[in-house]
């Protein structure tokens, strides 16, 4: 619950906003320059990693972008900038990390030497995966700037052990190789929560530069990664391999991107004896203990239940980890053999031990999106949906809401929130599209006595039964009796709004003291 001068406070803090526009100079045109970070590790890379620098294969980005506030909905937070390095691939196409252009309001590319920029487009995105990839936006001038580029490969080869050279561009075009030694690939998720991919984790040090998003990572002439996260402390780099990138790229090729299939499911370690014992598994037998299924996704219409032992996915034994052998890779967790190895539309075989019985369940691989969810896992490139009636403001339930506390704030209503957002199950029951909640109550004539309320969940408006925004806007058409009601699943239950004075109060609002511009958003 927050207190009023909180949230006028709150409100006067994200109507500041600033236009920042990414500008640089432009640089004399010189000769091309190679350095070799001097602070590097000893080993140094392999010939042909040598013959492989240049910096025709890439690109500066320059990025302006505005981000909605999640908590105050109708109004954005402040402008901002970001810079890094596309990687030029065949076609004039771009490539870059997702989260370089999530909420972008302008992009353009940039020659790291002449400084010579024209404007481009996202022509495909994929948050989970963090990868994007752009195209120019000025067929005019498209030809020209892209004369002296040469399209980069993506190489899938490397292994553990192998060095690679991770690249950036100095204030004139010359290029910056640091070299890095892959020491470890797990699985790890990139931007979005529950979204767990392959990565490479190098060693070595990173010479700070001005490209502060997307550095590519080379072997030989080849792409071999982007750059994720980097740990100074401990000289790690985490990073976004090359089977990932090719995967993105070929199922953007023909058109229409599908995205990574998923299974679905929750799965518990069974190397507990005790636990064992309680699943009826014996001794030597690999598998893991499948706690939950999300409804819809792929597991689920392939027949998987929850309680099953999950044994095997497309013939790779799965051991008591969670883990499977990869042929490449060694080690890694089963999650792989999906978003890795498969594409959407795959056949997929299960064995899974069902009451002592070992079943064999087959089906397609599929995507749920972001949409298909009831609370929404991730959100980019839109607004918030909200609806403000008479003071009430009315939002779905998003992941990013929850996250825009920090987990030190979770306590009361968000926590309450929070617990509903990770079993969600009793709500999909009632055949929920979202879950609608107050969030806050502006203080307005209709509103005084309600001021404190925040987080309940809206089960009905005027006798209509809520399971999306959609359904307030239409419910507050129809008062009964020149009233609104609205009832909630927590105390107080139900609110009684005069629906006149509500009108009244609604073009008060309206470029009032608190800003607001619109009273809603539904799409």
């Amino acid at each position: 619950m927050k207190s009023l001068s909180f949230l006028f406070a709150l409100l006067n803090a994200a109507s500041v906003q600033a236009q920042v526009a990414p500008t640089t100079p432009k640089p004399p045109i010189g000769p091309r320059r190679v350095l070799i970070n001097p602070n590097a590790p000893t080993q140094p890379p392999q010939p042909q990693q040598q013959a492989g620098i240049q910096t025709s294969s890439l690109l500066k980005v320059n990025v302006t972008y505005q981000s909605y506030n999640l908590r105050i909905p109708w109004q954005k937070e402040s402008a901002g900038g970001r810079r890094g390095l596309g990687v030029v691939l065949e076609g004039n196409r771009i490539l870059v990390t997702g989260q370089m252009v999530s909420d972008a309001t302008y992009i353009e590319l940039e020659l790291p030497e002449s400084g010579q920029k024209i404007p481009a487009r996202v022509i495909a995105v994929d948050y989970e995966a963090n990868l994007a990839l752009l195209a120019p936006n000025s067929p005019a001038r498209e030809a020209a700037f892209f004369a002296g580029l040469s399209p980069m490969e993506v190489d899938t080869t490397a292994r553990i052990g192998d060095t690679l050279v991770v690249w950036q561009t100095g204030r004139v075009g010359e290029l910056i190789v640091t070299p890095m030694r892959i020491s470890k690939v797990m699985n790890q998720g990139y931007v979005v929560e529950n979204a767990s991919f392959i990565v490479y984790e190098a060693q070595g040090i990173i010479r700070s530069e001005a490209n502060s998003f997307t550095l590519p990572v080379a072997k030989g002439r080849k792409l071999a990664a982007l750059l994720l996260r980097y740990d100074s402390k401990n000289q790690l780099a985490t990073l976004l391999p090359a089977p990932i990138i090719e995967h993105f790229l070929k199922d953007v090729a023909d058109g229409k991107y599908d995205g990574f299939p998923s299974l679905g499911i929750e799965f518990q370690i069974t190397l507990d004896e005790q636990f064992r014992d309680y699943l009826g598994m014996k001794a030597d037998q690999p598998g893991v203990y499948i706690s939950s299924v999300t409804k819809g996704a792929s597991a689920d219409k392939a027949g998987v239940k929850k309680g099953d032992i999950m044994l095997s996915i497309n013939g790779f034994t799965i051991d008591s980890r969670g883990d499977y052998q990869d042929p490449l890779f060694g080690p890694l967790s089963v999650s792989h053999i999906v978003r890795g190895k498969a594409f959407v539309g795959d056949e997929v075989e299960m064995k899974v031990l069902r009451d002592g019985k070992e079943v064999t369940l087959t089906g397609k691989l599929a995507r749920k999106q972001p949409t298909d969810y009831l609370v929404l896992p991730y959100q980019f490139d839109q607004g918030p949906k909200y609806l403000i009636n008479g003071g009430m403001l009315f939002q779905e339930l998003t992941r990013p809401y929850l996250n825009s506390f920090g987990t030190e704030q979770q306590g009361g209503p968000i926590l309450r929130l929070a617990r509903i957002a990770s079993n969600p199950e009793e709500y999909e029951k009632k055949g929920r599209k979202r879950v609608v909640f107050l969030s806050a109550v502006l203080p307005t004539t209709s509103t005084q006595g309600y001021e404190r309320l925040s987080g309940q969940v809206v089960d009905e408006i005027n006798g209509v039964k809520i399971s999306q925004i959609e359904d307030v806007a239409e419910a507050f058409k129809k008062p009964k009796d020149g009233l609104h009601v609205v009832k909630l699943d927590q105390f107080p239950f139900i609110l009684y709004l005069d629906a006149t004075k509500v009108e009244k109060d609604n073009l008060q609002l309206m470029n009032g003291m608190f800003r607001i511009g619109s009273l809603s958003r539904l799409e």
